[in-house]
């Protein structure tokens, strides 16, 4: 029994220098601060095997890393990452934030974020943004991390932030070169016209597919240059380079940004009309789409050599690159300019190669029930300081950092999409370009109205409805949206 004692004591003595250890001699309450670690471009959870291989191409410990530094430095909380993520699973996460169950931080698509305005899911983040981040030296303001035009994609309609985004999003069109050879396509395009010249001669000179998509984001570019002219008139509550919510309130009001022109009677034209030029422009591209392009897998298409031209992000980049069935010598351009050769409301073109800011992390109502929410923020400057954020990103080989430098390692086949970016923050500075999404009106009313952009450009492409039957079924909506803008959020009107 006096042996059994000695043991029990032991383990019991050793157990408690291990907790002493794990928490620096840390002897108060542990707070834990738990994290879906969901991601635009890849999820950073750890897996389970350091060893790549062709099940785990791409293993990454590098979020748990950096938690544990953390810890160190912050001996009164302990993070934990959840093994999987949710993925922005609304079916899951309305649950959880409806019973304050959530993880303290999480991730989902930023886009939501309108939507749960007033529920009190979300810390709201301006305070703490305005503030230091301590892990940066010579920081003023946290948000002096981010390009103000790129940050402003965060901002809610109600004018603030709740998410913070960890990440550069690449964005571009991955294009075999043999294909585009065949078709005597010697140049990249540069141009939208160009562009689209390539996509029908790929189409008439050869076998194969010329495009395709599986999201609309060069959309977003196309409205920026249509409409970057109402960026002086429009751009003047919040001067960041970008029209936020209340700004498209605002220039709808005024008539700046106005998609209906006059009132659509049954015998009203929409010739002239920019937003539904803006509309046909969307859709000169998906003429050359595949036949059964509603069901078709672009990327399987792409790596069996059938396809000439696909739009990619980092996420798919990475994906493509490692893919063993690629025996074609391949590239990734920046979108191609749309410019007066094809529109005539062609303006200064949009910032290329990068399309903003990805990631969003919510602090949810959980940490505020928990008391987590200083040390969720801390943990967040620590992760968007530059050291850790070239490494946060870098390692995972799908995105590029918030502040990229001569140091930064990405992946090599992200660099021209850098490079291009780069490049053309300079033509900014100049006002010869604007940054990604600078007037993207889909982004800003909101998530229905973003659901029925979409939903309508489909609908022009299964044949069920006309350009000109969704110009005017839109313009009816925005009209709507604005006004339920205005009641919801209660704008100051004076300062208009």
């Amino acid at each position: 029994m006096k042996k059994i004692f000695i043991l029990i004591s032991l383990i019991v003595f050793g157990g408690l220098l291990a907790n002493c250890d794990n928490n620096n001699g840390y002897d108060g309450e542990i707070k834990t601060i738990v994290v879906d670690a969901g991601g635009d471009i890849g999820n950073f959870n750890t897996t389970p095997i350091m060893t790549p291989s062709e099940a785990n191409p791409f293993p990454y410990n590098t979020l748990e890393t950096l938690a544990r530094e953390w810890e160190a430095l912050n001996p009164g909380y302990k993070i934990e990452i959840n093994k999987t993520s949710s993925n922005g699973d609304r079916a899951i996460l309305v649950p959880q934030l409806n019973n304050k169950t959530a993880p303290d931080i999480t991730y989902q698509n930023g886009t939501v974020v309108n939507m749960d305005l007033g529920k009190d899911y979300y810390v709201a983040l301006n305070d703490y943004l305005d503030k230091p981040n301590k892990y940066v030296e010579g920081n003023v303001a946290w948000k002096d991390l981010y390009i103000p035009e790129e940050l402003a994609q965060n901002m809610a309609s109600d004018g603030k932030y709740y998410t913070i985004t960890l990440e550069k999003i690449p964005v571009g069109i991955m294009y075999n070169k043999e294909i585009l050879a065949a078709a005597g396509v010697e140049e990249i395009p540069k141009t939208y016209a160009e562009f689209l010249q390539a996509l029908s001669d790929i189409k008439t000179k050869t076998d194969k597919e010329a495009y395709t998509t599986t999201y609309t984001w060069y959309d977003i570019v196309l409205e920026s240059t249509m409409f970057s002219d109402i960026l002086t008139e429009s751009d003047v509550l919040t001067v960041n380079g970008k029209i936020d919510t209340e700004e498209f309130v605002r220039a709808f009001d005024k008539g700046i940004w106005n998609p209906t022109l006059n009132a659509l009677g049954a015998n009203a034209t929409l010739e002239g009309n920019r937003y539904y030029e803006y509309i046909k422009v969307t859709k000169m591209k998906t003429e050359y789409y595949p036949e059964n392009w509603q069901s078709y897998d672009a990327h399987t298409n792409f790596v069996n050599g059938n396809l000439a031209m696909v739009e990619v992000t980092g996420r798919e980049i990475r994906k493509l690159s490692i893919n063993k069935n690629v025996d074609f010598e391949w590239g990734v351009m920046p979108y191609p300019d749309l410019t007066t050769e094809t529109t005539e409301h062609a303006y200064a073109p949009s910032i290329r190669g990068v399309a903003g800011l990805a990631t969003p992390w919510f602090i949810t109502n959980s940490a505020v029930q928990k008391g987590t929410v200083e040390g969720a923020v801390d943990f967040l400057m620590f992760l968007t300081a530059p050291e850790n954020n070239n490494r946060l990103i870098g390692d995972l080989k799908g995105g590029i950092p918030l502040n990229p430098d001569a140091s930064t390692e990405i992946a090599p086949y992200l660099q021209d999409l850098l490079d291009i970016y780069t490049e053309d923050k300079e033509d900014v500075a100049t006002n010869n370009r604007v940054y990604w999404g600078s007037v993207n009106s889909w982004a800003m009313l909101g998530y229905a109205y973003n659901t029925a952009f979409i939903k309508s450009l489909q609908d022009i492409d299964n044949g069920v409805k006309t350009p000109e039957e969704v110009a005017k079924s839109l313009a009816q909506t925005i009209k709507n949206t604005v006004q339920a803008l205005k009641i919801e959020n209660n704008y100051d009107e004076t300062k208009w």
